[in-house]
């Protein structure tokens, strides 16, 4: 156990308004990794959706609804260096309906308490009747 351990800050809720019956239920400190960038921000796992806010940027938001989600797991950073270890061994991934993939970096047991969640939302999402 380290000497100087420091608790976390909470998250910040999210600076915009969310609709009308969408609520936070959890959030926390992320990296989104795209290609060669890692983007600093939030993420928060709402009640329909996976919602992340960067701290800076033009484009600030990224939303993924539950709906949209093929599958969810606990995997390692293509892009992580073959050298010294980091801490994106394991890194909370997605892949939405269209193909793409989702990578977010932050702590790995947090990672580990999310994975069923999201996989248990996506899941509930898809076997929903579609709303008209």
């Amino acid at each position: 156990m380290p000497l100087f351990s420091r608790k976390p800050k909470p998250v910040a809720p999210p600076s915009s308004d969310l609709p009308s019956g969408e609520e936070v239920d959890r959030g926390v400190a992320a990296t989104l990794l795209q290609g060669k960038d890692a983007i600093r921000g939030s993420l928060f796992l709402t009640n329909r959706r996976l919602l992340f806010e960067a701290k800076e940027g033009d484009a600030r938001w990224l939303s993924v609804p539950f709906a949209d989600i093929k599958s969810a797991g606990l995997y390692r950073w293509p892009g992580a260096s073959m050298g010294r270890p980091s801490s994106r061994q394991q890194c909370l991934t997605i892949e939405t309906a269209q193909g793409e993939q989702v990578w977010w970096d932050f702590a790995d047991q947090e990672e580990q308490a999310w994975l069923p969640l999201v996989q248990e939302r996506a899941a509930a999402a898809a076997a929903a009747p579609p709303a008209e």
